[in-house]
C-alpha cells in the first residue's frame, strides 16, 4: 500500500499550501504548464534564507528542467525569423527598445539582441521565449509560429483575420449565435432582411446575385451564424450556401449586419465583407471550413460562463 502511495505522490509537491506536480511535456500546452511549475520552484528557492535547506526542491527543479529540455530537444529546429519579427513588431507597437525588453524579463543586457537575429543559427532559450510571450500577453505558439506583421495583401489580411477568429472560437473567447436557415428555423430578423427569402417548402433562398451567377438559385446549406464581439453596432455573419439541387456545391459569404428597423420590423442592412466565390479570396475556403466546424462544435457543447470556465481551467493546470 505504501509503495502505491509513494508512486502516486511521485512528482507531486507543495509550495505554500498549493499543490504542484512535475510535468513531462508532450505538446505546447504541457510545455507551458511545465514552465509554470519551473517558475514556481525557482521563486520558492530564491525566497529561502541563506541558512535554510532546500529540502529536495532543488532536485525537483533540476528534474523539471530536464523534462523541459527533453521536449525542446525533440522539437528540433524552429523558424527563428517569425519569432524575431514578432518581437520587433511588439517593440515598435509598444515603443520599447530591445534593452528595455531585456531588463523587463530579467536577462542580461544584449542577450536577445545578440542571440535573436533573423537567419541566425542561435536560438533563444524557451524560458526567455515564454517570459516574452507572458509580457506581451500572447500565446507562445503564436509568438513562435505566426507572422504578426500586418500583411499588405488583402487576401492574407482576411486569412489572418479568420485565423484569429478560429483561435478565439476554439478558446471560447467569443460567442456565436445560430440564426437558423438550414437546420433551425430562420430568425425573424433575418427573415426581414432583403437577401433571404423563405419558401413554402422550408428552403431559405439566399439572394447573392450581386456576386454570383444570376442563372442559379442559391439556398442556405448551413445555418447562419453571427458574432457581435468583433465591432460595436454590427454583427459579423458567416453564411454557408450552395446551388439549389447540387449537393457538391458550397460557398462561404462573410458579411456585416447592421440592425435596422425595416418596414416597422427589426431586420438588418447587409454590408459585404468578403466571399470565397471571389477567386482572389479563394484562399479563405479552408479557414472558412475550419471556422464553421469550430462554431458548430461550440454550439453542441455544454454551456458555462467564461468566468466559471476560467476558474476550472486554472484549477486543472
Amino acid at each position: 500500500m505504501s509503495r502505491q502511495f509513494d508512486e502516486a505522490m511521485e512528482g507531486r509537491f507543495d509550495i505554500y499550501g498549493e499543490e504542484y506536480r512535475l510535468v513531462e511535456p508532450e505538446n505546447i500546452d504541457e510545455l507551458i504548464r511545465a514552465l509554470e511549475v519551473k517558475a514556481a520552484l525557482e521563486t520558492y528557492l530564491s525566497g529561502l534564507m541563506h541558512d535554510e535547506e532546500p529540502g529536495g526542491y532543488d532536485d525537483l527543479l533540476q528534474e523539471q528542467e530536464g523534462y523541459i529540455k527533453e521536449y525542446i530537444d525533440s522539437l528540433g529546429e524552429y523558424d527563428n525569423s517569425h519569432l524575431i519579427s514578432n518581437i520587433n513588431y511588439f517593440l515598435r507597437k509598444l515603443n520599447l527598445r530591445m534593452g528595455e525588453l531585456e531588463q523587463l524579463i530579467g536577462v542580461s543586457a544584449g542577450y536577445i539582441s545578440r542571440t535573436a537575429k533573423e537567419n541566425s543559427a542561435k536560438k533563444l532559450s524557451i524560458d526567455v521565449v515564454w517570459k516574452i510571450a507572458r509580457l506581451f500577453e500572447i500565446d507562445i505558439r503564436t509568438l513562435i509560429e505566426a507572422d504578426l506583421m500586418i500583411p499588405n495583401s488583402n487576401a492574407k489580411l482576411v486569412t489572418q483575420f479568420l485565423d484569429k477568429l478560429c483561435k478565439q472560437t476554439a478558446r471560447n473567447d467569443i460567442k456565436w449565435e445560430n440564426r437558423g436557415g438550414a437546420v433551425c428555423y430562420l430568425s425573424d430578423t433575418l427573415r426581414n432582411t432583403e437577401v433571404f427569402t423563405e419558401e413554402e417548402n422550408g428552403k431559405v433562398v439566399y439572394h447573392a446575385n450581386d456576386h454570383m451567377n444570376p442563372d442559379y438559385k442559391f439556398v442556405l446549406a448551413d445555418d447562419v451564424y453571427t458574432c457581435a464581439s468583433i465591432v460595436d453596432g454590427k454583427e459579423f455573419a458567416m453564411i454557408g450556401f450552395g446551388i439549389d439541387g447540387k449537393k457538391d456545391s458550397y460557398f462561404f459569404d462573410f458579411v456585416f449586419l447592421t440592425p435596422m428597423m425595416i418596414k416597422g420590423k427589426p431586420g438588418y442592412i447587409v454590408e459585404k465583407a468578403f466571399y470565397s466565390s471571389d477567386d482572389r479570396f479563394r484562399v479563405i475556403e479552408n479557414k472558412g471550413e475550419e471556422l464553421m466546424h469550430l462554431v458548430q462544435s461550440q454550439e453542441m457543447d455544454a454551456e458555462i460562463s467564461p468566468e466559471v470556465r476560467s476558474i476550472i481551467a486554472d484549477y486543472l493546470k
